[in-house]
């Protein structure tokens, strides 16, 4: 229980005053360690800032350190609802015109007949579908409802990309199947039984892992060049027989470059439309393109002909047997479904390529089981309905209406071939020039009879037009270099490219700004402020007063690598940077812009060459090097070759005097890759690879250049800096917290000191006021101190 303080209560005396002026006194201590404190805490704070002003700047030379990024491109189209495009850094200035033909297409299938409610039964039974040559086969019961029937189908956990749904039309619900993905190859199939496949037995792998289509054949871990290389007589045999049984028998060549995306086109080649090689986590997989019994075979063997090498090529079985398992719900064949859209693929021309050819025309027939007998019907093609046609009308009235649609110009379709009301089929040949197009539909809900399965639509001979470049997919990224199109709508548009110097400017005040905070800053806190007699709280820090001149040292330095007479410019001043008397850096653009004119790649070079290497030998060429560990500078190369066999490599800066050894490994030799307890690289050639041709014998030499822009070398300087756990920042903050506890603790101490002085100093004042106080009593008693 805390006591009640009265002081001078009993004898007038102040001692809480007098206790608290000790104590003042007591407490200079601490006070001067509280000031300390107090200090050094606005140190750390003042470190924390900095760090945080120098991660800015190293996000804004980071923006700048890679010259390919540098080189951004605007992009214009002349009809953003035809066309629009994005560009990068590997494009090039100019302009395009693109002609639009057609645009790339999913395949839509629809249910004819439908049924009554979407909770109708459609019975047990087994519904096997493909789609893109993957089968998926559902299984339905008694009980399953139509709508439950989508459901099986959209979460198949084998669904290869079809999305199931339901349309009411005329009173009914129709089953729809709706590929995901445009294009030719994501075709749409209702198979009467399952379909052959054939798997290899084992994965292809590389380093162990699968390998994927951009795997090389000789990186395969089945590859073999123990005993020799390639010698350019090498070959793959493709051996098997086709669903119907014609034999496939064809060679393709391998070379260094061959990858395995090269030998599945091969085996697509030899098997035409009959069948479709993928290559499925490492394995090669070849589906038929025919459901039912099929003797469909495939082996692949190595031939290494007058070389030494070899290749364990994977034997390849039968996975599934095509014709075992019987689709067997009613109501629900192929024969019971309408294609409304056909999976088409985009097709354009560009600056006039390819030129225009004919290709085969697309003949599509309408044939009725039984002719009709009265009434009307339309046709639907591409979204456009016709109107109302007679039972009976001629092939030419049929053309007719079909041109009155704003979709189909004149002579675009011609329409030959018997009436509606006759037996055969009415004929629908469509340009050679229009490819493959989507189905014409019937809607015959007007004739009689009017059942839509009495009439039937199909196409006998797919249309290809050879005029124009296709591809599965309405972005396109692959046929004007470093620029993807976005194709919306038919027609033409142009696409102009022009350099965006702009975007480079903006990134360079984005630097300068950052920079000019950070010194400015630095020199704040680290001088003399004679208007206000003060220090910086950081004077005398010396980590802290180096990392200007690190800063500002790659901005007045010539950037390692780059060489006179060969780069147009070496440093930054070359191209409009300086740095004025107080150590702040401006951009002049004019002088930038004058260099951009003068040399635009060098100048993108000099600010953001990222490790980027040349040699001035054909023997020994710069392979790469790493961003993070090779130094960039020039190096002496000497390579020893024998046999076609490297025997020595050694390697040094052109400013040492010592050479050290590389590590070979076939025609690559690699620099030291040595790293400290830091985990900094020990040699400046870390990572730095070099390819040798081994064909002649001899010594060789070489002179490698590694260049860097300067904002690699400042973000360089600035990653150690701030690293995490070295960087010269962290060391400082470090400190200051070490500093700043070491004195808590004193502080802490004192203060327990303090506390025990002070309830001394109140026990002897207390103990003193009762003496006084009992002195005080006496003497009145005594009659002193009275009147």
């Amino acid at each position: 229980m805390s006591t009640i303080q009265l002081p001078g209560l009993l004898t007038g005396i102040d001692t809480k005053a007098l206790i608290a002026q000790l104590m003042a006194v007591q407490r200079r201590t601490l006070n001067m360690y509280e000031a300390r404190k107090s200090l050094w805490e606005e140190r750390k704070n003042a470190l924390n800032t900095l760090e945080t002003k120098l991660s800015t700047l190293r996000s804004t030379v980071h923006a700048l350190s890679d010259a390919n990024e540098l080189r951004a491109f605007a992009t214009a189209t002349s009809d953003e609802d035809i066309l629009t495009a994005e560009a990068s850094y590997n494009a090039f200035e100019g302009n395009h015109t693109v002609l639009i033909n057609r645009l790339a297409t999913a395949e839509r299938w629809v249910h004819t007949t439908g049924l009554e409610y979407a909770e109708d039964y459609v019975g047990e039974g087994t519904f096997i579908y493909s789609y893109n040559h993957k089968e998926t086969t559902i299984a339905t019961t008694s009980t399953t409802t139509l709508e439950e029937l989508v459901g099986l189908i959209n979460n198949d956990a084998d669904n290869p990309g079809i999305t199931a749904g339901l349309l009411h039309f005329n009173d009914m619900y129709h089953l729809v199947l709706n590929g995901n993905d445009a294009g030719t190859d994501f075709e749409i199939s209702v198979n009467a039984s399952n379909t052959e496949v054939w798997q290899a037995d084992s994965e292809l792998t590389i380093s162990s892992d699968n390998a994927t289509l951009s795997t090389k054949i000789i990186d395969l871990d089945q590859f073999d060049d123990s005993l020799g290389t390639l010698v350019g007589d090498e070959r793959i045999h493709i051996t098997g027989n086709q669903h119907d049984g014609t034999a496939v028998d064809m060679y393709m060549d391998v070379t260094s470059n061959t990858k395995l995306f090269h030998v599945i086109a091969e085996i697509n080649d030899a098997f035409g439309d009959t069948a479709t090689a993928t290559l499925e986590n490492g394995k090669i997989v070849l589906t038929d393109h025919q459901s039912g019994t099929s003797q469909m075979t495939l082996t692949l063997a190595y031939d290494k002909g007058t070389g030494q090498t070899d290749l364990t090529s994977p034997t390849i079985s039968q996975l599934t047997q095509g014709g075992t398992v019987t689709a067997d719900l009613t109501g629900f064949a192929e024969a019971d479904f309408t294609e409304t859209q056909s999976a088409q693929d985009s097709e354009i021309r560009v600056d006039g390529y390819p030129t225009p050819q004919a290709g085969t025309a697309e003949v599509q027939t309408l044939t009725p089981t039984t002719p009709a007998t009265a009434g009307t019907f339309t046709l639907t093609y591409d979204g456009q309905t016709t109107a109302a046609i007679s039972y009976n009308a001629t092939t030419s009235a049929i053309q007719t209406a079909l041109e009155a649609l704003s979709n189909v110009n004149a002579g675009e379709i011609t329409v030959g071939g018997t009436r509606l009301d006759q037996a055969g089929a009415t004929t629908f040949t469509f340009q050679d020039t229009a490819g493959d197009v989507n189905m014409i539909s019937i809607n015959s809900g007007g004739l009689t009879p009017s059942d839509p399965l009495n009439y039937v639509m199909a196409e006998q001979t797919k249309g290809d037009n050879h005029g124009w470049i296709k591809r599965s997919s309405n972005t396109v990224d692959d046929v004007i270099g470093g620029m993807t199109l976005h194709l919306h709508d038919t027609g033409t548009a142009q696409v102009t490219l022009t350099r965006d110097i702009e975007s480079v400017k903006d990134k360079l005040s984005a630097m300068v700004d950052a920079y000019n905070a950070a010194v400015v800053y630095i020199q704040e806190k680290t001088g003399y402020n004679e208007e206000l007699g003060t220090a910086g709280v950081l004077m005398g820090d010396y980590v802290v007063s180096t990392i200007g001149s690190q800063l500002y040292t790659p901005l007045i330095t010539q950037t390692n690598g780059f060489i006179v007479d060969t780069d147009s410019f070496l440093m930054a001043g070359q191209i409009g940077l300086e740095l004025d008397s107080d150590g702040l850096l401006s951009l002049d653009t004019t002088a930038f812009d004058e260099a951009i004119a003068e040399n635009y790649l060098h100048v993108l070079a000099v600010i953001g060459a990222n490790k980027t290497g040349s040699s001035d030998s054909n023997t020994i060429e710069f392979n790469s090097a790493s961003s993070n560990y090779t130094t960039a500078g020039s190096y002496d190369v000497e390579v020893d070759i024998s046999g076609g066999t490297i025997t020595r490599a050694q390697i040094k800066l052109s400013t040492e005097a010592a050479y050290r050894d590389m590590t070979i490994d076939g025609n690559i030799v690699t620099g030291n890759s040595t790293f400290d307890d830091n985990g900094n690289p020990v040699y400046a050639e870390n990572g730095l690879q070099l390819s040798i041709d081994t064909s002649q014998n001899g010594t060789f030499t070489a002179t490698v250049r590694v260049k860097q822009g300067f904002t690699g070398a400042m973000e360089d300087t600035l990653d150690r800096i701030l690293k995490v756990t070295t960087g010269s920042i962290q060391i400082d903050q470090e400190h200051a917290e070490d500093t700043i506890e070491g004195i808590q603790d004193k502080i802490d101490l004192e203060e327990y000191r303090l506390g025990l002085r002070e309830t001394r100093l109140i026990t002897r004042f207390a103990a003193l006021e009762r003496t006084l106080a009992l002195l005080q009593n006496q003497m009145a008693a005594l009659g002193f101190g009275t009147a």
